[in-house]
């Protein structure tokens, strides 16, 4: 399952569970508030029972019934239900609106209507965790009053303004809230799906790989002989031995996710970037050759690290950059000290860059956008830098190219 139907699917989740609780009380408060308003207060008070006669009076209720059904409807089918809290504070608006010019409008009587589920569609707002709706609710009701205030040629509207206005600070404080705390949920969600991919990764990598290594082993040595005795077909030859090889770097790579440690040493990073870079350079074969520029700092610490998987997560970014560039271009290697305790290095190609689709799928296993690609190369990577402690993010823009930043610590504990 991608991140985003993940994403899309707790959204969901939070979606109907916030309806759950918002419907009831919409209804509740739409009606109950109008039921005391207009029946229980005047009984007591031995005044005219009902609603104005002016105003659309039963019907005011009514017609947000077809609504309520619509809303059961898409939440059963579970069918756009994003849309259902945006049916209700619209169809509010609009009956109300209706409900004042009936009521108000032409006459000499100062305005002086409102509804108590107002309350609700501000205060409540927070529980969907989405400041696209809570700012089009603060402004459809606070906007409500502001065209009431014209329309009527009334005062009053400014308290209503100013309680909601005063609500919409206090509830957007609490929205933030909530909104970082969704951030943390989904953080949390995709950190436990990735290891959880992993973990199914690493024991499919451990209990095959050793199984494919021996028969691998005689193959490659069963083509160097076929290669003595038969020279003539030096071409067949080749192209055996060269899948033989990816065959065996694949293996390779499932090695290290299978692997659940490493061994760490002391190693000159100035050393091992220059080293990855020569190997680069010798194998830049491309119709187009990429020119690799570096830009080393002076006086680089020494790091505590497990050189040829750094080496493998270095020849993997590099390779991919060199690769994004089809045309030729230029690839800039940076490496500098963050302060005492981490290095940064920067890669940055030239390439046509990555979609935003393709950019948050990065490091799943086997998601690849190449044609003979195993998706395993950016895995592996991601999880040497993990295992030494580190952090790696990738920045693109189609048409700009990339940038990997990879930092890492001088010392692990």
């Amino acid at each position: 399952m991608s991140k985003n139907i993940s994403h899309n699917l707790l959204m969901e989740g939070e979606e109907i569970k916030g309806l759950k609780l918002f419907l009831p009380l919409f209804y509740l408060f739409f009606i109950g508030f109008d039921l005391i308003y207009y029946y229980i207060f005047p009984y007591f008070n031995n005044e005219q029972l009902g609603f104005s006669d002016k105003g659309l009076g039963f019907w005011y209720h009514s017609l947000l019934l077809p609504i309520l059904f619509l809303s059961l409807y898409l939440i059963k089918n579970r069918v756009r239900v994003y849309i259902v809290k945006y049916l209700h504070l619209i169809s509010f608006i609009i009956v109300d609106c209706i409900n004042n010019f009936l009521i108000y409008y032409g006459t000499n009587s100062d305005f002086n209507n409102g509804n108590a589920v107002e309350l609700v569609f501000i205060l409540f707002s927070p529980l969907f965790i989405n400041k696209k709706y809570f700012w089009f609710t603060v402004v459809g009701i606070i906007g409500k009053y502001v065209a009431s205030g014209i329309v009527f040629q009334s005062l009053t509207v400014l308290t209503a303004i100013g309680l909601y206005s005063l609500l919409s600070i206090l509830t957007y404080i609490l929205l933030t809230r909530f909104c970082s705390n969704l951030a943390s949920r989904l953080k949390l969600n995709d950190e436990l799906r990735r290891s959880e991919q992993l973990a199914t990764v690493g024991q499919l990598a451990t209990s095959i790989t050793h199984e494919i290594r021996n028969p691998l082993t005689s193959l490659k040595g069963l083509t160097q002989l076929q290669k003595k005795k038969y020279p003539e077909d030096n071409e067949y030859y080749r192209i055996m031995s060269n899948e033989l090889e990816r065959i065996n770097s694949i293996l390779d790579d499932l090695i290290v996710i299978g692997r659940p440690s490493m061994d760490y040493a002391k190693n000159n990073l100035q050393e091992l970037i220059e080293y990855v870079i020569a190997i680069m350079n010798h194998h830049n074969g491309m119709e187009h050759p990429v020119a690799i520029i570096k830009e080393l700092e002076e006086d680089l610490p020494e790091i505590e690290c497990n050189a040829q998987h750094l080496k493998q997560v270095f020849i993997n970014i590099i390779k991919n950059g060199m690769e994004a560039m089809p045309t030729g271009g230029k690839l800039f290697v940076k490496v500098k000290r963050l302060d005492d305790n981490y290095v940064q290095i920067t890669v940055r190609d030239e390439g046509d860059g990555i979609s935003k689709e393709n950019l948050e799928l990065l490091g799943d296993p086997f998601h690849t956008t190449k044609s003979e690609g195993t998706g395993l190369g950016l895995m592996v990577s991601f999880k040497i830098i993990e295992e030494h402690h580190g952090e790696i993010k990738y920045d693109s823009d189609e048409g700009k190219g990339t940038t990997v930043t990879i930092i890492l610590p001088v010392h692990q504990y």
